[in-house]
């Protein structure tokens, strides 16, 4: 054999090897037991790039040295060895001779048989014979082996597929994504192909190893792996996952453009005809994948600075780097193959997500009309567009601009709604709070407007610019009936004000000593961002109650409150007379004084905490002052927060409209400590604020604020006159702004001290956390949406549904999973989740000539906007229909009566009936807590109470009720309850003539 030939058979070696391979040919082997040292011949590549002592067990170790030439070896053998010595040569025992060989271990060459090493490696007695017949796989499983060797396997035969996958993760450098070998699949090599190790990885494999690793991979995977292997033969192989997202797009469309891209593709893949199965499969792959790779970017971002060394070592897998980098790729393959407009097609590209906006636009577009009115028969069509938009994959990565569109369809279904002007302050506060507020908060993110796609732009412009007028209208009539309010002595019978909150809502509860207060006021904080808070707070934890819903001697509908400020809304007016309890003016020292010495609390210490007093040194985010009084369950403790009153003066870093629970100061953690102590909490404000939009700067002699003033010129347009009791100046008069686009002073980013309904009216939110047992007279709150808020795309109500001041509750559709198969036939097409009876709405509020407000303007209970008539209007529903009659069938039913016998605890049909009556009245979904109050259950054993009625009700575990929201709300399917139960389903609703 040629020294040629000798140099291709010879294999190269690692120290695992060749430490496996010397073991067994020096076992029993002790040191100093001859005259010299033992010198091996191992038929190898003479190429040892790692340290010259091997060891090979504790208590082995041996010199390597290179063999490149016989006169090489001779000059080792003639040295003196103090270790055992392995000369690595590619010679022959012909090249040799036998004076060489006559001196070493054995006399003879150990060979590095690929197959036993092989075996050897994996602790198999026995190689699959599909694996032999592969003579490129011994030579490259024995060069990749690992530097920890490879896996000790079980059992005693080391199958062709399981050494090929570790050896594909090795050659193809995988382990460096995290792979394990049981982990390969097409989505990994998908992922691997994106990155630029992967051309290096196949570039460095023999020819005959490569075609041999793809073609096994191709079978294992189909042709996701053939196109890779067509695409590293023209050099492209990191497009594989971008073309797989671009024809993912193309091939959906069968327009003579996605035709012609069609063919343009295969030219790019060397000529390679694509079929139909084919491209299926690598686009589902491709599909896969990539949806994979956003959402471990969505949730690599949510555990943001929580990244481990290994992670931080890994940056060049980043699933943000490497998605992005991919969708940047696949639209340059969508420009090239002129196939742009294919992107409609796909829930993945950034240009279909694009697309999407544009649906959304011109949608809009066609809702709203030039001449300000709204066709509501294009409102569906609307919110199919928003859905479309959310459905994409990238809406994670631009929530903020899914939900602006959002928005911009609830605004459009508010104009859509008849809206008629507050009849009395009372009237007024109630609507802002259960209607106005989420107005407010959606024109504040439809304001902030659209990144980049112009169209859209301009119709959140048309749509803000439409709501403000109309919430102006609403503003001036306001402003009207607050003038005749306060000129007539102010008289607040039940209408909540500032001044009582302490008195009315607070007092109660220190009283009653069954747990600590906490009383966060918010200053500045508008009713729009109190319910986004408690949107928030609920998702988190906290339960919401109504603390003025049972009173002695009276009990109401349970409702989110509010409260009527002092006059003018200026802080040193409104939140003194708030934490002092009656009408003044003040400043820190005054409330301060007045509220920890107030002779409501009965006796007990009271701390309250400003600004100045609240934070704590250097990394602590609360004083130990104010830790001391959280901690303390005899204290009541009252917070000002000022984080919404600064951002009027100084702005906002945050671009994005709304206020999140992080940006509110020290909020959060008041409210953990809060929690840990079982307080209840009570959040509210002192006055709201308008933001500035564009507002004109109205020149006036002495302006007392950016929003009133005190000189005796008469109210011009867009002020009014405010006189009385209830105003604190200088002879009880200001003249106040209602126009929330006009100011006094210079710009700000908000102002207050006006008339507008966001600057008089305060919020107040109760709350508890989850589990606590809430104070007498306080009552569960269910969802306070309106009903416009809803952007699931439903039928429109039945005759006798909702108006605008209807109340709300309708969230959105959950998507349901269902089984494989099933126990029944599909029922017939009935309602969905949210095509409930008509009576489970609320009429809507009467005409304005029905409609009369109480002398005073101070009636005995505020409107609730939620308020039903006795007697429900007759709307043509079937009785088998109703809410009560669906109840009554269900428990009627023998499917029922069979599962409730196999209850371990049996539920009293008495509460099941309170928990089904519930959940049908507000659309299907009830925080777990409510379900449990409304079925006369104790709160604290809600989630057990859900518990047992889904063991009724999920009958061969299809979700009929679901626990969501890491079980703190409860969610019912109303149409697989029908068909679960074999119910009658009522017929569709009736439309409006």
């Amino acid at each position: 054999m040629s020294p040629a030939a000798s140099a291709l058979r010879a294999l190269p070696v690692n120290p695992h090897t060749l430490a496996q391979r010397v073991e067994r040919k020096l076992r029993g082997y002790r040191p100093g037991q001859g005259d010299t040292e033992p010198v091996l011949l191992v038929s190898a590549e003479p190429s040892w790039p790692y340290d010259p002592i091997l060891t090979v067990t504790d208590t082995l170790r041996v010199r390597v040295v290179r063999g490149v030439s016989a006169l090489a070896i001779w000059a080792e053998l003639a040295q003196p060895h103090d270790l055992p010595t392995v000369i690595l040569t590619h010679l022959s025992e012909d090249e040799l001779g036998v004076g060489i060989l006559s001196r070493v271990h054995r006399r003879r060459i150990i060979e590095m048989e690929p197959w036993s090493l092989v075996a050897e490696a994996f602790g198999a007695q026995r190689l699959d014979p599909r694996l032999k017949e592969l003579p490129w796989a011994g030579r490259a499983l024995v060069e990749a082996t690992p530097p920890g060797g490879w896996p000790r396997l079980p059992g005693i035969v080391l199958h062709r597929d399981t050494a090929l996958r570790h050896l594909a993760v090795q050659r193809l450098q995988l382990a460096r994504l995290g792979t394990a070998a049981e982990d390969l699949d097409p989505a990994t090599l998908l992922r691997w192909s994106a990155l630029s190790v992967a051309p290096q990885a196949l570039g460095a494999l023999a020819e005959s190893e490569r075609t041999g690793l793809l073609d096994w991979l191709a079978e294992q995977f189909g042709p996701t792996v053939r196109l890779l292997a067509a695409l590293y033969d023209v050099g492209r192989v990191t497009d594989t996952l971008p073309l797989g997202l671009v024809c993912a797009a193309i091939w959906a469309g069968d327009d003579p453009d996605s035709l012609r891209a069609q063919g343009r593709v295969e030219q790019y893949l060397g000529g390679v005809v694509l079929d139909a199965e084919t491209v299926a499969s690598f686009t589902a792959a491709a599909t896969r994948t990539m949806a994979g790779l956003l959402a471990d970017a969505v949730a690599r971002d949510r555990n943001a600075g929580r990244d481990t060394a290994a992670h931080r070592e890994r940056e060049e897998f980043d699933p943000r780097r490497l998605g992005y980098a991919v969708l940047d790729r696949a639209e340059e393959l969508l420009t090239g193959f002129a196939a742009t407009g294919a992107a409609r097609h796909s829930d993945l590209l950034r240009s279909g997500f694009e697309h999407r906006l544009g649906e959304v636009a011109r949608a809009l577009g066609r809702a709203v009309t030039d001449g300000g009115g709204v066709v509501t028969d294009e409102l569906p069509a609307v919110g199919r567009a928003v859905a479309h938009l959310a459905a994409h994959h990238l809406a994670a990565h631009y929530p903020h601009r899914v939900e602006r569109a959002r928005m911009a369809l609830r605004l459009v279904r508010w104009l859509a709604e008849p809206v008629e002007p507050p009849l009395g302050v009372a009237e007024g506060i109630v609507r802002q709070v259960t209607q106005w507020s989420w107005v407010d908060l959606a024109l504040d993110h439809v304001w902030t407007g659209e990144d980049s796609h112009t169209a859209l732009a301009a119709m959140y412009r048309v749509i803000h610019d439409r709501a403000q007028a109309r919430r102006r209208d609403l503003d001036q009539a306001f402003a009207t009936r607050l003038a005749a309010w306060t000129a007539a002595g102010g008289r607040t019978g039940d209408l909540l004000a500032v001044e009582h909150v302490l008195d009315r809502v607070v007092a109660p509860v220190v009283r009653e000593g069954s747990r600590p207060v906490l009383v966060v006021v918010v200053d500045g904080m508008t009713t729009a961002i109190a319910v986004d808070l408690a949107e928030q707070l609920t998702r988190q934890g906290w339960l919401e109650y109504d603390p003025l819903a049972c009173r002695p001697g009276r009990r109401t509908e349970a409702r989110r409150r509010g409260v009527v400020a002092a006059l003018p809304t200026v802080t040193a007016v409104s939140r003194t007379s708030l934490l002092t309890g009656r009408l003044c003016r003040g400043g820190q020292a005054e409330e301060r004084a007045a509220f920890e010495t107030s002779p409501l609390w009965q006796g007990r210490p009271a701390k309250l905490f400003h600004k100045g007093t609240l934070r704590g040194e250097a990394g602590e985010v609360l004083s130990e002052q104010v830790i001391q009084a959280l901690t303390d369950p005899e204290t009541v403790v009252g917070v000002v927060v000022n984080t919404v009153d600064d951002a009027l003066r100084h702005g906002r870093e945050s671009a994005d409209a709304g206020w999140r629970l992080d940006n509110l100061g020290a909020l959060r953690a008041l409210l953990d400590y809060a929690r840990y102590q079982g307080r209840a909490v009570i959040i509210t404000s002192d006055h709201g604020h308008v933001l500035d939009r564009e507002n004109t700067l109205r020149q006036v002699t002495d302006p007392a604020s950016a929003r009133h003033r005190v000189d005796p010129a008469p109210a011009g347009d867009g002020e009014v006159e405010l006189t009385g009791a209830r105003v604190l100046a200088d002879g009880g008069r200001v003249v106040a702004l209602w126009d929330p686009h006009l100011r006094y002073l210079p710009r700000q980013a908000g102002y207050h001290g006006g008339a507008s309904l966001a600057e008089v009216t305060v919020p107040l939110l109760a709350l508890l956390p989850l589990g606590a047992a809430p104070p007498p007279g306080w009552r569960l709150l269910g969802p306070q949406q309106p009903r416009w808020w809803s952007t699931s795309v439903e039928p429109e109500p039945a005759d006798g549904a909702a108006g605008e001041d209807g109340p709300a509750q309708v969230p959105p559709q959950p998507v349901r999973a269902r089984g494989a198969t099933r126990r029944r036939s599909a029922p017939s097409a009935g309602p969905g989740l949210f095509e409930l009876p008509a009576e489970a709405a609320t009429p809507p509020v009467g005409p304005p000539s029905a409609r009369r407000a109480p002398a005073g303007d101070t009636p005995a209970e505020p409107p609730s906007a939620g308020a039903r008539p006795a007697t429900p209007p007759s709307d043509g529903t079937p009785p088998a229909a109703k809410p009560g009659n669906l109840v009554d069938d269900l428990l009627a039913s023998e499917m029922f009566k069979a599962q409730h016998e196999l209850t371990p605890r049996r539920v009293p049909v008495s509460k099941i009936r309170g928990a089904l009556t519930a959940l049908l009245e507000a659309n299907g979904v009830l925080p777990t807590a409510l379900v449990a109050e409304k079925a006369g259950e104790q709160p604290a054993r809600a989630t057990g109470f859900v518990t047992t009625l889904q063991r009724i009700f999920n009958v061969d575990n299809f979700p009929v009720l679901s626990l969501v929201d890491d079980g703190r709300t409860v969610r019912l399917d109303l149409a697989l309850l029908r068909e679960q139960f074999q119910l009658p389903a009522p017929p569709p609703p009736r439309r409006h003539p």
